[in-house]
């Protein structure tokens, strides 16, 4: 239903000269309907909230108000949740599923829904999946974008209306980096900032100036810049590389953060909002993380999930009460996950299901801690936020202009190589550091470098870190 965006964290799946793992966004922790998925340090999945459908991965049909473990997965670097089915992206380039099925979103050939994880068939180096209503997507290490499940409004993107029940390529798309689903609707991001769309299109949430929808992707006009992509129910969000953010699609409640209830067929800025550095949606509330890792909501709030302390719809972003230090956000249908830089996630909203994983099924319109979790998997934002166990590469100017700033955090002493690339993977600086244990600063020239787009690799045998910058 709807995709996360993480810009604080690079993700890198083994895949060693693949660039797109740098754009796409790592979900550590998602929302569906009425449940959710973290994924711990260890690389497996807890999971928690609504089950009817197996959605959880335990083997059972029963709701669970404390995370349980999903069955059967270890190695898992990302996670995405749909409405009532679950995808676990592992770090072999496999993509595993479960829960409802109906329109053939688990992508195993069959219709029947499953109460653990089974493999997505024909599948393999994938970076990054969504998951929406009835449909899932998969990105690819080249660059092409494959869906499955249901395609009644062409959200699959493949020139038809017809479902699919095992992955079919998204039609005339290459170069993505980053993919969202929203209801029944898909968004695809390309390497040159532009942004593709199709499916469901009655509230303009394809961007594309008409409600008609569009079984091939169409290029939003207008936007250039954009970094991150996610998808609501029935609108769409977008963040630039200024920090800022663009919606369009339905504005019922306020949920496009624009100060209106208009629907708009066009994108327009969220307003008094600057320095994002992430953002979620749910079905028809918007979640954004700044740069001082404090969290800002809107839309609807019937049922808390704005943790503002109250149930009023927002027109405008409001502060989250009592959240700080936070590098990551989700946003489930009627609820929101916060991501803490000490592993513990934090919960709001409707609890019906037990999706806020605190042992109740009392809903909170402030956060609280998700009880009995894991510590999940997730890399600091403050430069002092140093474990043994954490690497981190960090950019403390992005867009630079003449010099660039890094922070370098890795466990151990030793010899790494620092390599800068432009979007087609030409290397145009090498470095050689000798790292130390805990925080390394690093002052890169840029003096010498056109503007543009590029990405920075630091790695040595046992791990690589990848980040995206500008050159203005």
């Amino acid at each position: 239903m709807k995709s996360t965006i993480l810009l604080s964290a690079a993700l890198f799946i083994g895949l060693q000269n693949v660039l797109l793992s740098c754009l796409a966004s790592p979900q550590v922790i998602d929302g569906g309907e009425g449940h959710s998925l973290f994924v711990c340090i260890d690389k497996t999945v807890l999971s928690c909230g609504e089950n009817t459908y197996g959605q959880l991965g335990d083997g059972t049909n029963i709701n669970k108000t404390t995370p349980v473990v999903v069955t059967g997965l270890g190695g898992i670097i990302a996670a995405a949740a749909g409405y009532y089915h679950s995808l676990f992206l592992k770090n072999d380039g496999t993509v595993w599923v479960c829960g409802n099925n109906a329109s053939g979103q688990l992508g195993d050939a069959t219709n029947i829904n499953k109460t653990t994880p089974v493999q997505v068939i024909g599948l393999s180096g994938i970076t990054a999946v969504a998951g929406g209503y009835g449909h899932s997507i998969f990105l690819k290490n080249d660059g092409t974008v494959w869906a499955c499940g249901g395609n009644g409004n062409g959200q699959l993107g493949d020139g038809s209306n017809t479902s699919k029940n095992t992955p079919v390529q998204v039609s005339g798309l290459s170069g993505i980096t980053a993919v969202a689903a929203g209801g029944g609707h898909s968004i695809f991001l390309k390497n040159d900032g532009t942004v593709w769309t199709c499916g469901g299109n009655g509230s303009g949430q394809l961007g594309d100036g008409t409600n008609t929808d569009k079984n091939n992707p169409v290029q939003i006009q207008g936007l250039s810049g954009i970094i991150a992509v996610a998808g609501g129910f029935f609108y769409s969000l977008f963040l630039k590389n200024d920090g800022t953010a663009w919606t369009c699609g339905n504005n019922y409640d306020g949920q496009l953060g624009d100060g209106t209830d208009t629907n708009r067929w066009n994108p327009v800025q969220v307003t008094g909002l600057s320095g994002i550095s992430a953002a979620a949606v749910g079905s028809d509330h918007s979640i954004f993380l700044k740069n001082d890792s404090t969290v800002w909501t809107c839309g609807r709030n019937g049922s808390g999930q704005l943790g503002d302390g109250t149930n009023s719809v927002r027109w405008n972003p409001v502060q989250v009460s009592g959240l700080i230090g936070i590098v990551a956000v989700a946003g489930g249908d009627d609820h929101s996950l916060f991501l803490k830089n000490d592993g513990t996630v934090w919960a709001c909203g409707r609890n019906n299901s037990g999706q806020l994983g605190d042992g109740t099924n009392s809903g909170k319109s402030t956060p609280v801690q998700v009880s009995g979790l894991c510590t999940v998997s997730s890399l600091p934002v403050e430069l002092l936020s140093f474990s043994e166990h954490f690497w981190n590469l960090l950019l403390q100017n992005n867009p630079a202009s003449d010099g660039l700033l890094c922070t370098l955090i890795v466990p151990e002493y030793g010899l790494m190589q620092l390599e800068i690339l432009d979007v087609s993977g030409k290397i145009v600086n090498i470095e050689q550091i000798q790292a130390i244990k805990g925080s390394n600063i690093l002052k890169l020239d840029l003096s010498n470098i056109k503007s543009g787009m590029y990405f920075i690799k630091v790695f040595n045998e046992e791990k690589i870190l990848m980040k995206k910058f500008l050159k203005e």
